[in-house]
């Protein structure tokens, strides 16, 4: 039977701990004990909805991909997720960074959803470039996107032919003028800032924001599988969260 820091130690095997950025909290967040896991939840986010289907199922693991203890929180309450966890004997594993920067993490999988080949990370590994296989003008190419990833998009102006194509899951656009010096035609990340659409333009790259959730999430999809091949023991599924966002 699998126990808890057998998990950890798989995941670090694949997503280093220890390559997470400095203000990242990744780790075992909550731990409930190094007891036998017989069933796990693996999500992009902890939400409210996420508890209910983990205290309901009688799950006794979260892997997420965002920290169910980030940023600013200082103190627990009896509504605080890592707290509810916590008290429903519900162990935590958050692989956040550490999960972005692995050959086999969200990047690689964000390349993989659009078909990208010939893909090699990027010197600091914060992104990873490919191609496509022909050049097609820029707003086609946002279109393949969007259907790629069931997504909708926004993307700035630009003239230029698409062939070499750097991808950022999440919050990624303000590697673009990075991915530019590395040869790359377009960007494809997650959020972009207006201001960060303006530089684009002016630097004549592709900036194609296509959503948070929607670049990371096919990425929690394969973190499931590849728990589910190593731990034959363990019942994993991947957790029923749909994006907060709305589009009109």
């Amino acid at each position: 039977m699998s126990r808890l820091s057998e998990i950890y130690d798989y995941i670090d095997s694949f997503a280093p701990f220890s390559l997470q950025l400095e203000w990242d909290n990744s780790g075992i967040l909550v731990n409930c004990g190094d007891c036998v896991i017989s069933k796990a939840l693996v999500t992009l986010d902890i939400t409210a909805e996420v508890l209910n289907e983990a205290i309901d199922g009688k799950y006794d693991l979260i892997v997420s991909h965002h920290p169910v203890i980030f940023g600013s929180l200082s103190a627990l309450t009896e509504k605080t997720p890592a707290a509810i966890c916590f008290k429903n004997g519900i162990s935590v594993i958050s692989a956040h960074t550490n999960y972005d920067l692995s050959p086999i993490g969200v990047n690689k999988v964000l390349a993989q959803k659009l078909n990208l080949h010939n893909v090699v990370s990027s010197n600091d590994s914060c992104f990873m470039i490919g191609e496509l296989d022909k050049p097609m003008p820029s707003d086609l190419f946002s279109e393949y996107v969007s259907k790629c990833l069931s997504a909708h998009l926004r993307y700035n102006d630009c003239t230029k032919e698409i062939k070499t194509v750097a991808v950022c899951g999440g919050a990624g656009s303000d590697f673009a003028s990075d991915a530019k010096k590395t040869g790359a035609d377009a960007l494809v990340t997650g959020d972009g800032k207006y201001h960060e659409f303006l530089d684009a333009t002016d630097e004549e790259i592709l900036l194609v924001s296509a959503g948070h959730y929607e670049t990371e999430f096919p990425a929690v999809v394969s973190l499931c599988k590849l728990l589910e091949d190593k731990f034959k023991d363990i019942q994993f599924k991947v957790a029923e969260q749909k994006t907060p966002i709305k589009n009109i």
